[in-house]
């Protein structure tokens, strides 16, 4: 049985006027196109729709007792319909981001503000997780888009890098090395060094690049960067951190020093590679990519390098 959207929708405004007549003027079509389309449904069905007494027609029993199954096959035909309007042009639907903690200092929230403006409708879920969780909540299809720390060696995930920084050293305002033009190695031996563990991305980046130093630098080892600069700020020790980091400066008490020997770290947005990325994902690089450029021309204004990817 292939009964076709046009041919239901017929049978239900039939069985509401009884009058083929009213029926084909409510559908804008002819009187004769109605009559075939209910013939057609009684010829798939096998039996009749109504009877007609006289100039009167009256639904068979049988007919009446499919109705309520057409009416609700319309409807949820008509909400299938709405919501694929909604994901059509992005003005609705959900978007759901998994991101790593640093990026809700200010990159994540300047996106979504922006995006936020153009697409009030759209349903957000914006959670906080480690870089393992970001690719685990992508594989899972619990959200549509991530944001973590290349490397990423994951199966069943994609990563597209959007931003190139170089580490810094963050110290206290009015410590002995805040007026340096640049921090080494070498310059760390008598201070506590705050870095994040190696079972993190940028803190195996950064273990791997001081693997030469390591012996003669005490490290505090932590699991992310936001609690080493609250380390740094109550004079623990300094800390080497991403400039995503800085963002939580807000009493703006800490100095950020260009590190040698240099340190790269990419952030990179993760997709997955069993589906499309979402339209709505698209629509929200856009304003992620704007945010990117501006924070990067902020941490460049500063003597920070800071490159966007997109």
């Amino acid at each position: 049985m292939h009964l076709k959207w046009r041919q239901l929708e017929a049978f239900r405004l039939f069985a509401r006027t009884q009058n083929v007549t009213e029926t084909a003027r409510l559908l804008h079509i002819s009187q004769p196109a109605v009559s075939q389309m209910l013939k057609e449904i009684e010829d798939q069905i096998g039996f009749p729709l109504y009877n007609r007494s006289g100039r009167r027609t009256r639904l068979t029993a049988e007919a009446m007792s499919l109705l309520p199954d057409v009416e609700r096959l319309l409807a949820q035909m008509s909400s299938l319909q709405g919501r694929a309007a909604e994901l059509r042009d992005t003005k609705s639907g959900a978007l759901a981001i998994a991101s790593v903690p640093t990026l809700f200092a200010e990159l994540l929230p300047a996106a979504l503000l922006s995006f936020r403006a153009e697409h009030s409708k759209v349903r957000l879920r914006v959670e906080s997780h480690t870089a393992s969780e970001v690719t685990q909540q992508i594989r899972q299809d619990r959200a549509h888009v991530g944001f973590a720390f290349l490397p990423i060696d994951e199966i069943g995930v994609a990563v597209q890098p959007i931003m190139q920084m170089q580490v810094v050293c963050a110290v206290p305002k009015g410590h002995a090395l805040a007026s340096r033009d640049v921090v080494k190695a070498t310059d760390l031996e008598n201070e506590l060094v705050i870095v994040q563990g190696a079972e993190t991305p940028p803190g195996l980046m950064l273990h791997e690049s001081l693997a030469g130093d390591a012996a003669a630098l005490r490290i505090l080892d932590t699991n992310q960067s936001t609690p080493a600069l609250h380390m740094v700020r109550h004079g623990i020790g300094v800390a080497l951190v991403h400039p995503l980091t800085l963002s939580l400066d807000l009493a703006h008490d800490i100095v950020p020093v260009p590190f040698e020997p240099t340190i790269d770290l990419t952030l990179g947005m993760v997709y997955s590679r069993q589906r499309a990325v979402p339209r709505v994902v698209i629509r929200f690089e856009k304003h992620l990519r704007m945010a990117l450029h501006v924070f990067c021309d902020a941490m460049n204004a500063r003597g920070l390098r800071c490159n966007p990817l997109i």
